[in-house]
C-alpha cells in the first residue's frame, strides 16, 4: 500500500531533517505531572451527582469537590480528554490529601514537547522552565541537546536548578475502555481510553516571558527555525492585580513580534490545549492567531474554537472531516499557514502549499504518528523502537488529499494501539512532531 510506503521512508527522513535542523525553542509550560489511574471503586456512587451531558455544562474551571467529580465523569463517560484549572486551594489540598501526588513524571506541553524533541537529533532544544525547582529539573531527560537558559548562555535542566519544593502539580486521572463506575444507581461505561487532568499552577499561570529566557532568545533570534507556544489553558480571565488574560496575550504578541522582526523566517506555532476560560480563549484566537504560523488542536478543543466562530461545532467532537475541515478552512483564512487537528485514528492537516511541502507534511505526520503509537504502546518515547509499530495496523479511515480555494487538505490515517499503556501527552508528541519536522 502507499501508505505503508510513507510510514516506512518516514524514520530516515525524519531523522535526517532533525539532523538538520536549526535550534528549536518552547515556551510557557514545564510542570510537573502526577499519574493517577483511575479505580472505579474510588468513584462509584462517592457523590450523587448528574453527569454534564455536553461541554456546555461543564465547570469553567474547578472551584468544588462536584466541580472536580462533574468534570472528571464527564470525560470518563465519553472517553474524551479533558483539562481544567483549579482555582479553589481547599480543592487542591483535598485533592493532595484524598489522592497524593500520584507517580510523578515530567509534564506540561512545552516540557512534553521538549521531551519528545530530544528523543530525536535535533542539535539544539531550548525550554522555558520556571520556577526551575530540584523537583523538575530532575524530571527533565538527560539529554545533549536540551537546554535551558541560565545567565547569558545555557546548561543541562540537571545543571542548575533552585529551590526545592513543588509549587505546581496537574494531576493526571488515566481511565481505561471498559471501565465500569456506578453513579446514582446507574453503571457508566468508558468508551475508549484517555485522561483528565485536573491543574494547579498559580505560579505559571500569568504567562510570562521572564528573564533571562526572553534576552538570550530575542538576541538569538536568527538561530532559531521554530518556537512552539503552549501554556494559555492555565492562564486567567482576570487576575488579582486587575491584569486580564489579553493584557498578558498582549505583551506575548509584542514578543512575537519582536522575535518576527529579528528572523523573518522564524515559525510559531499554537498548541491549544483545553483552554476553557472563555476570556483567555479569545484573546489567543484574537491576537495570536493571526501573527502565528501553525496550530494544534484535537476534537474538544478545535469544537471550542468553532464555537467562538459562531460555527456548527455538531459532530467535530465526533471526528466528522467535512464539518472539521469547515473550521479548519476558516482558521487558515484568519491567517494561520497550517492546522494540524489531531484525534485517534487520524489527522486533518490544512495548509499554504506556498510555504510547505505535501510530500514533507506526509512524511512528518507519518512520523508523528509511530512516535506517538510507539509512546502510547511502551508508556515511553523510544527512537529505537519506532520500527515496531510500523506493523501496528492504520485506523479504518481513507487517506485523502484535496484542495479548497489555496488550502491543501491532507486527511491521514494514524496508527492506533488498542490498549494503550499511557495517553497524556500523546497530543503533545504529535504536534511538535509534526511541526518540527514539516
Amino acid at each position: 500500500m502507499i501508505l505503508d510506503k510513507v510510514y516506512d521512508a518516514s524514520i530516515n527522513f525524519s531523522i535526517n531533517r532533525a539532523k538538520s535542523s536549526s535550534a528549536i525553542a518552547l515556551g510557557f509550560h514545564s510542570v510537573i505531572d502526577g499519574l493517577i489511574r483511575v479505580k472505579p471503586e474510588k468513584f462509584s456512587n462517592i457523590m450523587d451527582i448528574d453527569i454534564p451531558k455536553n461541554l456546555d455544562m461543564l465547570p469553567k474551571s474547578i472551584k468544588t469537590k462536584e466541580d472536580f467529580f462533574k468534570s472528571l465523569l464527564f470525560s470518563f463517560v465519553n472517553g474524551s480528554a479533558l483539562q481544567l484549572m483549579i482555582d479553589s486551594e481547599d480543592v487542591y489540598k483535598w485533592i493532595m490529601k484524598e489522592f497524593g501526588t500520584g507517580t510523578l513524571h515530567l509534564g506540561g506541553t512545552s516540557a512534553n514537547m521538549a521531551a519528545a524533541l530530544t528523543c530525536f537529533p535535533f542539535p539544539k532544544v531550548l525550554i522555558y522552565a520556571y520556577p526551575l525547582t530540584e523537583e523538575l529539573a530532575k524530571l527533565f531527560p538527560i539529554s545533549p541537546n536540551l537546554f535551558v537558559v541560565y545567565g547569558d548562555g545555557l546548561k543541562q535542566p540537571k545543571e542548575i536548578y533552585g529551590q526545592k519544593g513543588i509549587k505546581a502539580i496537574h494531576w493526571i486521572f488515566e481511565f481505561s475502555q471498559g471501565q465500569k463506575i456506578k453513579i446514582s444507581g446507574k453503571n457508566y461505561i468508558c468508551p475508549r481510553s484517555n485522561r483528565f487532568i485536573a491543574s494547579w499552577n498559580p505560579v505559571n499561570s500569568r504567562l510570562e516571558v521572564r528573564e533571562p529566557f526572553k534576552s538570550y532568545v530575542i538576541e538569538h533570534a536568527s538561530a532559531i527555525s521554530k518556537f512552539l507556544l503552549s501554556g494559555f489553558h492555565i492562564m486567567r480571565d482576570v487576575y488579582p492585580d486587575g491584569k486580564t488574560a489579553r493584557d498578558r496575550i498582549d505583551d506575548l504578541a509584542n514578543f512575537i513580534q519582536d522575535m518576527k522582526r529579528r528572523n523573518p523566517q522564524i515559525q510559531f506555532h499554537v498548541e491549544f490545549a483545553s483552554i476553557r476560560r472563555d476570556g483567555v480563549r479569545k484573546a489567543v484566537e484574537d491576537t495570536l492567531f493571526p501573527i502565528s504560523d501553525s496550530l494544534g488542536a484535537n476534537e474538544v478543543e478545535l469544537s471550542w474554537i468553532a464555537r467562538d466562530l459562531g460555527m456548527d461545532t455538531n459532530g467535530i467532537e465526533k471526528g466528522d472531516v467535512k464539518k472539521t475541515s469547515d473550521v479548519l478552512l476558516k482558521l487558515r483564512e484568519i491567517g494561520l499557514k497550517r492546522v494540524h487537528f489531531h484525534t485517534l485514528g487520524f489527522y486533518l492537516l490544512a495548509f499554504d502549499e506556498k510555504f510547505y511541502d505535501v510530500e514533507e507534511e506526509k512524511l512528518a505526520l507519518a512520523f508523528a504518528a509511530l512516535a506517538a503509537a510507539q509512546r502510547a504502546k511502551d508508556g515511553k518515547l523510544i527512537s529505537d523502537n519506532l520500527k515496531d509499530v510500523l506493523k501496528i495496523p492504520t485506523s479504518s479511515i481513507e487517506y485523502k488529499e484535496w484542495k479548497e480555494s489555496d488550502t491543501k487538505f491532507v486527511l491521514f490515517p494514524t496508527k492506533v494501539v488498542p490498549n494503550p499503556t499511557i495517553t497524556v501527552g500523546l497530543g503533545d508528541t504529535i504536534s511538535s512532531l509534526g511541526f518540527a519536522l514539516g
